[in-house]
């Protein structure tokens, strides 16, 4: 007869639950801006001496940044290491071009990824970035959308950005796991909808909670014994446990 268990470190088990909520902000707002939930800044190529300053981030370094983690143009002077495309496949840089190490954070083969590479107006495209405090583990898929009241965003699930819906036209991506969305095909109308009043851009994100799980075997003989002073007393007498 027990009336306490010991339980075994086996019997605990942790196991992950996606906990999802719908965001949405306005541009501009409080909660857009440098200090908010969600950052807008400029990205261009050129070169740092001169470069542009856009909420505080140079938009030549912030061009750079983008382009070396998600586009895999970047190049610097090394000429050796090796290229990870994924976790299974590597290849000479030597084969490829002049580069350090770097790897392919989305191998999706429905992917589309172009970034400006030219000079002129179109070198210069709007990087959109999200909190982690508010995307979570990330942005769930097919859930973003970027409006106004003259253009209207969506992403197709696999990290593309269209205007009028997949097969319309391609603006830009969403790196879902970074909280990324970056837009280097949008003329004037989808780069200013960034600035307007009337737009806005609302997800669904995914936040893993831990639980933990705990397993307790209770046998026919355990807890037939209370300790309760309520049930413990019978006709105004306490009752000694045996």
């Amino acid at each position: 007869m027990s009336s306490f268990k010991k339980l075994n470190k086996a019997d605990v088990t942790t196991v992950d639950y996606a906990a999802n909520k719908r965001w949405s902000f306005n541009f501009p707002s409080s909660d857009v801006g440098p200090s908010g939930s969600i950052n807008v800044y400029k990205a261009k190529k050129g070169t740092f001496s001169g470069s542009a300053i856009t909420n505080g981030q140079y938009q030549s370094l912030m061009y750079d940044s983008v382009n070396h983690l998600f586009y895999q143009t970047y190049t610097s002077s090394l000429d050796t290491g090796s290229l990870m495309f994924n976790v299974d496949t590597y290849e000479s840089a030597s084969q490829q071009r002049p580069t350090a190490s770097y790897f392919d954070y989305n191998t999706n083969p429905l992917l589309i990824k172009i970034i400006p590479t030219g000079s002129g107006a179109l070198t210069t495209f709007s990087v959109i970035n999200v909190s982690q405090k508010v995307f979570g583990s990330k942005i769930l898929p097919n859930t973003l959308i970027i409006s106004s009241s003259n253009a209207y965003l969506t992403d197709d699930g696999n990290g593309n950005v269209w205007s009028g819906g997949t097969g319309g036209t391609w603006v830009g991506n969403v790196f879902y796991a970074h909280g990324i969305i970056t837009l280097p095909n949008a003329g004037p109308t989808f780069q200013a909808l960034l600035y307007s009043t009337t737009s806005s851009i609302s997800f669904q994100n995914e936040h893993i909670i831990y639980e933990n799980e705990v397993r307790c075997i209770v046998r026919e003989s355990d807890y037939n014994l209370t300790y309760n002073p309520t049930l413990l007393k019978y006709g105004g007498q306490y009752i000694t446990p045996i």
